[in-house]
């Protein structure tokens, strides 16, 4: 996939920690859902100059948004038709889908696991983690990704 092979080019280049999460992570742990679009976290620190680098790409500008269950800073890209959305591990919080409650999200980057797909090795979020995540936001495709993490 050009766009991975892309964020990866561009984010080696500039050395900024990294950890994928959304649905390429389940993808890399053996999903088989269509790829809407690349979702990673990268450290605050390296986020707005990981943004002017990539400035030409961006497709919604760096703000703090709160939509779809997600309260975070993010910047979307689109690289070769995909899109690429990068949040800023800055006290990102998600809803929980039953009780509406708004809780942290923590961004653990020492527990990724190296995962290959499409030919590019990545750091995923923990599958226990993913699966957590998931679990709470309780969204239609966030369910199917669960069942297809818990029976691989």
């Amino acid at each position: 996939m050009k766009a991975l092979e892309w964020i990866e080019v561009e984010i080696r280049a500039v050395g900024t920690p990294r950890l994928y999460c959304g649905g390429l992570a389940v993808l890399a742990y053996g999903g088989t859902r269509r790829l809407n679009d690349i979702d990673l976290f990268v450290p605050a620190a390296y986020f707005e100059p990981l943004v002017e680098a990539l400035a030409a790409y961006i497709r919604k500008p760096a703000i703090r948004q709160c939509e779809a269950g997600w309260d975070l800073t993010y910047v979307q890209f689109v690289y070769d038709g995909v899109k690429i959305e990068i949040g800023s591990d800055d006290h990102p919080r998600i809803q929980d889908g039953v009780s509406g409650e708004w809780v942290e999200l923590v961004i653990d980057y020492d527990s990724a696991e190296q995962r290959s797909y499409d030919g590019c090795t990545i750091p995923v979020m923990a599958r226990d983690q993913l699966i957590a995540y998931k679990r709470r936001l309780g969204r239609e495709v966030d369910l199917i990704d669960v069942g297809q993490l818990t029976e691989t």
